[in-house]
């Protein structure tokens, strides 16, 4: 079996492509593994990579050297074969998918613990043809979340910061639009602040819009949330990043099923897993295709085995709320 670790150098603050290679070396060599270390050179390359490496036929593991936005490529790549499989060597700023792991999450990072691992078949979520593992959205988080590229182009500006400029801005700009939303067949209008659909639980830094979703279920969960005033935002974000939308029931409609159509009223960034997507008509359905993905033995991706314990949402509200103080 060949081991490929694609390392992205746009990944997390810094390049740290030599210091990875040096690391998996001095992990790697020794152990008689068929493996390899390549650095992308720009965007979509991953994919390419894994989808040639999953294309021959032999059994291969892949290895996202990044965030979840490196992730996204191997899970486009590699998606539809079953002799590969993918995983995340945690390199970025968001690790979102991981976060599923509950307290098995942290184990990503020991890649021992990786290269002894087990590995179960993930759901895809597409999106007008491209694969998305984590989240699809579209709507006031997806324009913050997106927007944030635009503040990080600027020196001495971090992504905390970038995130509350970008915050700033979307609030001005106003929080709701018009749609016009198909989930299974049940039709929704009027005006909304954001939509999702999800495969995983988390996204955006550790918000928690479905915390009852399993990537292996065969069904998507999907969050409607009905245009707001500023003044509720801050309650909505308070709720939606600690699991408990549904707390809310007269502002976020939920659904589990395998499509939902958007119709918008003009053309709007759309997130899929961090990945930028602009459109104004969205097919989004559970995709035909899987993806194998391996992670550390004995961990679970299955929401009441492995999510985070009331301490840890507690803590995951608090970080969230800190970015609308």
């Amino acid at each position: 079996m060949k081991h490929l670790f694609l390392i992205n150098p746009s990944a997390g603050m810094y390049n740290r492509s030599e210091e990875l290679r040096h690391k998996l070396s001095d992990h790697l060599d020794g152990l008689g593994l068929d493996w390899e270390a390549v650095v992308t050179r720009y965007p979509g390359h991953a994919a390419q990579l894994a989808e040639a490496a999953a294309r021959t036929g032999e059994p291969v593991r892949l290895y996202a050297c990044g965030g979840d936005g490196t992730l996204n490529e191997l899970a486009n790549g590699a998606a539809g074969y079953p002799n590969a499989a993918i995983t995340q060597y945690p390199c970025g700023s968001g690790n979102d998918f991981l976060r599923l792991f509950g307290p098995d999450a942290p184990r990503f990072y020991d890649l021992r613990e990786l290269l002894d691992a087990d590995t179960a078949q993930a759901d895809l979520i597409d999106c007008n043809g491209r694969l998305a593992l984590n989240v699809c959205s579209v709507g006031f988080d997806a324009r913050i979340g997106l927007g944030m590229a635009e503040f990080k182009k600027y020196p001495m500006v971090n992504g905390p910061m970038a995130y509350q400029l970008s915050l700033v801005k979307n609030l001005v700009a106003g929080i709701r639009r018009p749609y016009e939303v198909e989930v299974d067949g049940e039709r929704f209008s009027g005006s909304f602040t954001l939509l999702c659909a999800c495969n995983g639980r988390y996204y955006g830094g550790g918000f928690n819009p479905a915390p009852d979703a399993s990537p292996d279920d065969g069904l998507l969960d999907f969050l409607l949330v009905k245009g707001v005033s500023r003044l509720t935002v801050a309650r909505l974000v308070r709720l939606y990043a600690a699991g408990r939308a549904r707390e809310i029931p007269e502002i976020v409609t939920l659904r589990r099923g395998t499509s939902m159509r958007v119709h918008c009223d003009r053309v709007s960034m759309v997130n899929l897993d961090g990945e930028r997507m602009d459109t104004d008509q969205l097919s989004i359905t559970l995709s035909a295709k899987k993806v194998g993905f391996f992670f550390p033995k004995g961990a679970s991706w299955h929401p009441h085995s492995a999510s985070g314990t009331p301490k840890q949402e507690k803590s995951e509200e608090k970080e969230s709320l800190s970015f609308i103080s």
